[in-house]
């Protein structure tokens, strides 16, 4: 009877946080509008925002919605090829999932962890489950850091454009480059993960050290899991992680596009989507280092700076406002909307 009373408490604590942290990203994200506001001219923003077509919010939010179904799929391939298939009902919700939390924690940092626990829910093991997340995220830094190599001329002339924001950028850049290399090396060499942990151990104060001796040999057999489980999926099925990579850059381009939307329908402005595209994965290396929810208040603060060297001041505020609902605030009701039917339908079945 205490267990459950204790879940029904841990449940309802989880809601808690859950709709205080919405609360939170609507408060500050609308805080930061407000302020960019202000500094560009409030008058301008209401009479921008009063004449903008409500098809630039549908097109954005349609855009960047398109991408649920695209990473839902990726779910499915992968999964498959390891002959564990999951239906598309539990990816979707997977992936809706991940990206809910992601928006709801600080920093974006709950949604990978979140991916990771719905897997193993659903008979995925542990390390499967971790080396498709983990596999995701780095695809994902190669590419955004591949194209800044490969088009370092163009990011060069975008930075000169920005100002002060460069030096914040060229921060940026390096700290996601580093975490880049850090990642891929733990990735390629799991055990070093274990080497740290057992460092730790031999130079803990406690004098009995029995309970973190076991901890440290099941991380180690889990590792060696981990490890076959990467290089299966690396080097036995390298054209799955290279399609995976390809729908991945897909992605990243329908994010980028869904500001171009927002951009270029506010703005009037013709602007060459590889340039936006360019510009986009630019300031997505810096932004989401900002510990609120869902980075909020942070994306709206530095998309502000670096959009002021591009655009007039009087649009600055309004394509950040806009873009924000349509890829942010109402994707945040979406994924409700949608969690909680595949839910419900689920009861039903």
């Amino acid at each position: 009877m205490s267990e459950k009373i204790d879940k029904k408490e841990k449940g309802t604590l989880s809601r808690k946080k859950i709709i205080i942290n919405i609360i939170l990203v609507v408060i500050i994200g609308f805080a930061i509008n407000i302020v960019i506001s202000f500094f560009s001219d409030f008058e301008d923003t209401v009479s921008v925002l009063k004449n903008v077509n409500i098809s630039v919010v549908l097109i954005s939010f349609l855009i960047f919605s398109t991408t649920y179904f695209i990473d839902s799929i990726r779910l499915c391939i992968v999964t498959s090829s390891f002959q564990k298939k999951i239906n598309f009902k539990d990816a979707l919700k997977n992936t809706l999932s991940y990206y809910f939390v992601s928006n709801i924690t600080p920093m974006t940092s709950g949604g990978q962890p979140y991916q990771i626990y719905h897997l193993t829910q659903i008979g995925i093991e542990s390390t499967l489950a971790t080396n498709i997340v983990m596999s995701r995220f780095i695809e994902s830094l190669i590419f955004s850091g591949g194209v800044i190599l490969i088009f370092l001329k163009k990011v060069i002339n975008v930075l000169d454009k920005v100002g002060v924001g460069r030096y914040i950028i060229i921060a940026g850049i390096v700290v996601s480059m580093s975490l880049t290399s850090l990642l891929i090396l733990i990735f390629v060499y799991p055990k070093l993960l274990y080497k740290i942990f057992n460092f730790f151990i031999k130079i803990w104060p406690k004098k009995n050290k029995t309970k973190m001796k076991e901890r440290a040999s099941k991380l180690e057999n889990w590792l060696e899991n981990l490890k076959d489980s990467i290089h299966s999926l690396w080097i036995q099925k390298a054209k799955i992680v290279a399609f995976d990579f390809i729908l991945g850059g897909v992605v990243t381009f329908l994010h980028s596009l869904a500001f171009y939307a927002a951009l270029a329908g506010i703005t009037g402005v013709k602007f060459g989507i590889f340039d936006v595209f360019i510009l986009f994965i630019i300031m997505n290396f810096v932004v989401y280092y900002v510990p609120t929810p869902g980075s909020t208040g942070g994306v709206e603060a530095f998309y502000g700076i670096v959009l002021s060297g591009f655009i007039q001041k009087k649009f600055t505020s309004p394509v950040i406002l806009i873009w924000r609902f349509s890829t942010y605030y109402l994707q945040i009701v979406f994924e409700i909307l949608v969690l909680f039917f595949i839910r419900n339908n689920k009861k039903d079945e």
